[in-house]
This record gives structure tokens, sequence and C-alpha cells, in this order.
């Protein structure tokens, strides 16, 4: 490649030469690297230094100030955020911590360790032992994530640490210090340039960058197991990792944004207020503006967007719910002659649509998030005007179909936060009986009004919002629709047979 972008390769997504190549932050050595000189991510930033605008995405911001590297690698003196409601929750993704059962096995995979020996024995290194340690490290591995697995259930909360599985973590963590400490005297003679002019350079870099991504796997695995800091942190297994993530990034944010000292910040999105008031949003990332501003819609949602309001005479959850919501999706898609985005909460639900709607014929194209990239779904989309988009969370935002394509969005209920994830889980702890008016509640507000906001993009579209959740108007103390645009209300109450 002229410039390492990986798009310049003509390889098709997943091969496994793309994961193979890509750089990072794992596995870099920053200035230490003797390849700096030659760095594509180096080069990148070296030229931006002579950009007069530099668009970067939040994940990148985040992890380079929140990274240990301390600030953004190019100097700037506005920082615009566009999107801002997401700034705590990428604060959040980059203060992450995790310990995934897979990245431990790729750190310890024989076969990689296997292109150390010959170095090793060069310098000196016993390579029959240094197989042994390593296995037992892997074992250790091994032990810890299936005990872990028995102790704690996947994807929800954990408050207190099972002491058997952290002492499964600590045998991990001593293993894999006996690793190591063989191998230090290399890691300093390489820290202190001893290999500038020996044929051994590339090796001992290679060397030096798995050491520290042992070290970092280590203390990563026994922050998720220790548990000492619920529940400003929350903690949970996943399917195959050990993870922790701070629950309020307030003071994360406004560090992080205080460090980087910007002349002005201007931050914008379309939902940063919840019915006029800044108050959530301020509280959630620690930011106290100087000014805000809000600005009112340019579309006549009063006249060109209604609101339907569907009572489907079944409790969430109860049996039943997701054939009615199925049945019910599906008339208003054919009513409509297709032209629909569907948002739904869960992937069952999701998968019970698709299925449903596939499994006959309609008149119009169903296209089902999974089947194929977000951007070719959307693109799929926008070419077929009586197409039918099924989505869940990730398409609240980002879809822009002005015109005829879309002139209904389906929402099957207030997106309200599941109670068992383990951050709403921490933060109701954290905040006590509060915690939904304060948290829950502004949240699901700000949720409902993206997923709405799909459906007018341009002054000359029109259509319908329905939301498939009578609590929308039943529950009043909420406000809900305080938070839409005021488009005109109807309801309908729908009944099984037999009712």
């Amino acid at each position: 490649t002229e410039s390492g972008d990986l798009a310049e390769l003509s390889l098709p997504a997943g091969h496994p030469l793309l994961f193979q190549a890509s750089a990072g932050a794992r596995g870099c050595l920053g200035a230490a690297c003797p390849f700096r000189g030659r760095c594509f991510v180096t080069q990148a930033f070296r030229e931006a230094q002579d950009w007069q605008v530099v668009v970067a995405n939040y994940h990148l911001f985040f992890s380079h100030i929140m990274g240990g590297k301390g600030s953004f690698p190019v100097r700037y003196d506005w920082l615009v955020c566009d999107e801002a409601h997401r700034i705590p929750d990428a604060a959040r993704n980059a203060a992450t911590v995790e310990a995934g059962a897979e990245d431990g096995a790729a750190l310890l995979r024989s076969r990689a360790l296997a292109g150390f020996e010959p170095f090793l024995v060069k310098e000196g290194i016993d390579a029959s032992l240094f197989r042994e340690r390593a296995e037992a490290c892997r074992n250790a591995q091994t032990a810890l994530f299936e005990l872990a697995e028995l102790r704690y259930r996947q994807g929800e909360g954990i408050a207190e640490c099972s002491g058997d599985v952290l002492r499964k973590g600590e045998e991990l963590i001593d293993s894999l210090e006996t690793l190591i400490r063989p191998l230090r005297e290399i890691e300093d003679r390489f820290a202190s340039g001893g290999f500038e002019n020996d044929s051994g350079l590339g090796e001992a870099a290679a060397l030096a960058s798995w050491i520290g991504d042992l070290r970092e796997y280590g203390r990563a695995a026994l922050w998720c197991l220790k548990v000492e800091n619920f529940p400003d942190w929350s903690y949970w297994r996943g399917a195959s990792a050990l993870t922790s993530a701070p629950v309020v990034c307030a003071d994360i944010v406004r560090d992080a944004l205080e460090s980087e000292g910007p002349e002005k910040s201007v931050l914008i999105s379309a939902t940063l207020s919840v019915t006029g008031d800044f108050s959530f949003w301020t509280r959630e990332t620690g930011i106290k503006p100087d000014k805000t501003l809000v600005v009112e819609s340019p579309f006549d949602y009063a006249n060109r967007m209604e609101i339907l309001v569907v009572d489907i005479g079944i409790a969430v959850g109860a049996q039943g719910y997701d054939d009615r919501i199925c049945r019910v999706v599906q008339r208003l898609c054919d009513e409509n002659d297709g032209r629909s985005l569907v948002l739904l909460s869960s992937l069952r639900l999701l998968r019970a649509l698709a299925g449903r709607m596939k499994a006959r014929a309609s008149g119009y194209e169903v296209l089902v998030q999974g089947d194929e990239p977000q951007r070719d779904l959307l693109r799929r989309f926008r070419e077929v005007e009586s197409s039918v988009l099924i989505g869940s969370v990730s398409f609240r935002e980002g879809v822009d179909v002005p015109g005829e394509g879309l002139t209904q969005v389906i929402i099957d209920r207030i997106p309200f936060s599941h109670p068992n994830d383990p951050i709403v889980h921490a933060r109701g702890v954290l905040e006590g009986r509060e915690s939904f008016v304060r948290t829950v509640l502004p949240s699901a507000k700000m949720f409902l009004r993206q997923a709405a906001g799909r459906l007018i993009r341009a002054t000359s579209d029109h259509g319908r919002v329905a939301l498939l959740d009578s609590r929308v108007l039943d529950r009043r103390e909420w406000n809900i629709p305080e938070s839409l645009p005021p488009g005109k209300y109807r309801r309908l109450s729908v009944r099984g047979q037999g009712e």
C-alpha cells in the first residue's frame, strides 16, 4: 500500500491477512519502536500537523487521551464535536478494561511462541523451559475461564468477587510472571538501545512488545476479578471475556477535555437536550457550557408527521407478546406498501419478525440487519422504494433516507435499558431509587427521539411514526410526548382472536 490503509488491498472482508496486518494499541511500542520512522500511523499524524481541519472519530480521540498517551497526537485550536450525545459512551468504551480468553490464547499460542525460540536460544535462554512455562500459563488461563463460566452468569453484573475465581486469576498472574522473569534482561537491553546495531533488533522489538502485552493482559484480568470498585465501576463476564467499565463518566470526560485545553469547544447534536433542557447531558459529561442554544427544527412536523400509538393489549415479555408484535408490524407494513424502517428492542424479536416476513409474499423486499453489512443494507433500502428494513439499536442513528422510500418508522417499545444490564444495575445501586428518573427515563427519551428522527429528513418528507407501546400516552408522569416532535397523535387498540 501507499498509505498503509487496508482499503487499498483488494482482499475480501474477513480475510485473515487483514487481521494480521492491522495496527492497534496492542503490539505498539510507541517511541521505543525501532521501525517508527517507517510507521504508516506515525507518518499520518506527522502529515496532519499541517492540516487546517482534522476529522477523527470519538474512539480515536478518547483512546489517545485516556490510553496512557496523554493527548491527541495532532494539536488543534478548536474542538467541534458532532453527535455530542455519544460522548459519555465513547469515553466509557475507551476506559473499559477487558481480559478476553481469546486474547490470552492468542498471546500464548504455541505456534506463535515458536517464532521466538531461535532468538531466545541465541540469547542463552533455555527454549524447553520457555515452552514448559508457556504451557503452564495456558493451563492456568483455561482453568480461570472455565471456573468463571461456572461462577458468573454471562452478561449479568458482578457485585462481589468469587474467592476461588480470584485465586485462579492470581495463579495465572504468577505463571505469567514466571514466564516473563528470565526475559527481563533482554527487555532491559532492548529498552536501553542495546540492539541498535544488532541483527536481532526486529526479534527483540517483537519480544518486548509481547512481554508488554502479557503484562497488560495480567493487569486487566486482575482488575476485573477483584471487583474492588463496584458500583463506581461495573463488572461482568461476557461470552469469552471478563469486562469492567466505569458507570458514570462525567469526571473522565471533563478531565479528558480539560487536559486538551482547546481555545473553544463546540458540541452539537439533534438530541443533546431532553425537552429543551441540557441538565441530563451536562450531568453525564461533566461539561458545564458557557452558552447553550436550542435551535428549532425547520420541519413542519405538525402537518407532515403522524404519531400512531398502538396498544397491543399484551405486556412486554408476556406469552404471545412477540407473535402479536409481529402481526401488528406486518399489518402496518402491508398498509404502507413497505417503505418502512422497523426498529426493535431485541435480537430475539428481530429474528422472529424477519423469519415471518420473509416467509410470505408481500410485494415488497424485506431487508434484515445481519444479512449484509449495514452500509449495503442502507444502500439497498434507498434504491428499492417499496422495501422494509428491520433493525435494532444500531439503526436508531445513521439512517438518512429522504423521500418516498421511508414514510413509516415502527418502534416496538420505549427503549428503556434492560435492568439486568451490568452498567444499568450498577447505576441503580449507585443512585438508588432516583436512578430511574435521573438516568433511565432521560436516556430512553433521548433514544426514542433519535429513532423517531429517522422519518423526516427533508422539508418535503411526510409519514407516520408507529409506537407499539401504550405507555407513551398512558404514563403521563413520564412526559414522553414532550421529547418527541410535535406531530398529530392517534391511538389504536389491538385485540387478539377471542378477546
